[in-house]
């Protein structure tokens, strides 16, 4: 049975919650940033600032230079979750398949409770609706309704502000071909380029061009390019995860893929030490939620962002799967120190860490006795974490720094 997927992404989020809170700031240019505005960046721009062309991800002095009368606004995250939490819970009146992409973005598979692509359109006016009336008239949305998820995000992304865009399954590909590569979920910046460089400027010369010669290229990324081409995607919306994560859970398509957590330093640095420190922190911040959530990962990652916002990152793959804080930071320190220590290297701004190739975690017992005791302190303090919250407990090391609360546009910005 072909699916009715419904795409729901929040109209400049952030902005939106601050001018729905706050009527002093309704119908003028704002951009919500992070605590210390002169290091930070617009992570959501309002409708009237992105008018006067201001970006998300744009440097708080740029945004300035383009709007000098835009409002920058500090974020307060626990507001926006809390609306977030709100607006998952009206999807759900409707559909037990709801997949909440991001915190301003969800995939809903209304295919039994829809039946058709006019219930699916009357089901989403009764959202938009119940989202007005629950959340307030200045939060909007834009939906895309369509046979799969990767054409109803890219039919909600196709009319913006607050627009309603339906694709039946025999439009698909002349959205396809109305849309530029990059505007797909999935295309970024540099699959462009190398799409450019094979002469594929189009998703009519995407769809021509030999599956093999995309596969030669782009090894697993070039079939998906293929089948996206076509408006094909076959993943199911995938509802969030019990309470209690994935113990005793195997083979489960709801597994997350990642976890991650990164930081932008209070000042661009060149401190190793005190890069260390940050990066020993988030390894333990990132351990902790794997094993709270009873997994491991077979992969770690480090991810630099340098004061100039140029970037670089590297993985590195175990020999066995690992919810180790203290090896994930041992592991990851090789590559930051690796782009730390190039010649020609930037102070570094941001710093990153992302465990993958998630599994349940195999609790093997150790074999020595010093690492018996280590792994029972640390189910001693895991037990602490559960009963009075994560942050109970740190190393001394990190003890000099603390994370503050920051809202960003910036994937690494938050928790992955």
């Amino acid at each position: 049975m072909a699916r009715i997927i419904i795409h729901i992404d929040m109209n400049s989020y952030f902005a939106s919650v601050e001018q729905q809170a706050n009527p002093f700031l309704r119908g003028k240019p704002i951009g919500i940033t992070g605590k210390d505005q002169k290091r930070s960046v617009v992570a959501t721009a309002s409708i009237e600032a992105k008018r006067l062309g201001v970006k998300t991800a744009m440097s708080t002095w740029e945004a300035k230079r383009i709007c000098p009368t835009i409002i920058l606004w500090p974020g307060d995250p626990e507001k926006y979750a809390d609306i977030t939490h709100r607006f998952n819970a009206i999807y759900r009146d409707f559909t037990d398949s709801v997949e909440e992409f991001s915190v301003d973005e969800s995939f809903l598979d209304v295919t039994q409770e829809a039946g058709d692509y006019f219930g699916a359109t009357c089901m989403a006016q009764t959202i938009r609706e119940r989202l007005r009336e629950e959340c307030g008239e200045r939060i909007t949305a834009s939906i895309g309704i369509a046979p799969n998820r990767l054409m109803a995000k890219l039919a909600s992304e196709s009319v913006k502000p607050n627009g309603l865009t339906v694709v039946k399954p025999n439009e698909v590909l002349d959205l396809l071909d109305k849309s530029k590569l990059e505007d797909l979920c999935g295309i970024g910046p540099r699959v462009n380029e190398r799409l450019d460089d094979l002469g594929i400027k189009t998703f009519k010369q995407l769809r021509e061009y030999p599956v093999e010669g995309l596969i030669e290229e782009f090894n697993s990324l070039g079939l998906w390019l293929h089948n996206a081409a076509w408006g094909q995607n076959y993943p199911p919306v995938i509802s969030p995860l019990p309470k209690g994560g994935l113990r005793g859970v195997a083979d489960s398509t709801n597994d997350p893929k990642s976890y991650g957590h990164s930081y932008t330093l209070p000042q661009d640095t060149e401190d190793q030490t005190l890069l260390k420190r940050y990066l020993l922190l988030l390894a333990d911040k990132v351990a902790w939620r794997m094993r709270r959530d009873g997994v491991a990962a077979r992969c770690v990652s480090a991810y630099v962002r340098f004061g100039d916002f140029s970037g670089a990152g590297q993985q590195t793959t175990f020999s066995s799967p690992t919810a180790d804080g203290k090896l994930l930071y041992e592991t990851t320190w090789i590559i930051v120190n690796t782009f730390a220590s190039r010649p020609d290297h930037l102070p570094i701004r941001l710093i990153g860490i992302t465990a993958s190739l998630i599994c349940p975690d195999p609790r093997a017992i150790p074999l020595f006795k010093k690492e018996q005791k280590l792994c029972s302190v640390l189910s001693s303090l895991d037990t602490l974490q559960r009963r009075y919250g994560a942050g109970i407990w740190k190393r001394a090391s990190t003890l000099p720094i603390t994370l503050k609360t920051r809202s960003s546009g910036f994937k690494f910005d938050h928790e992955i």
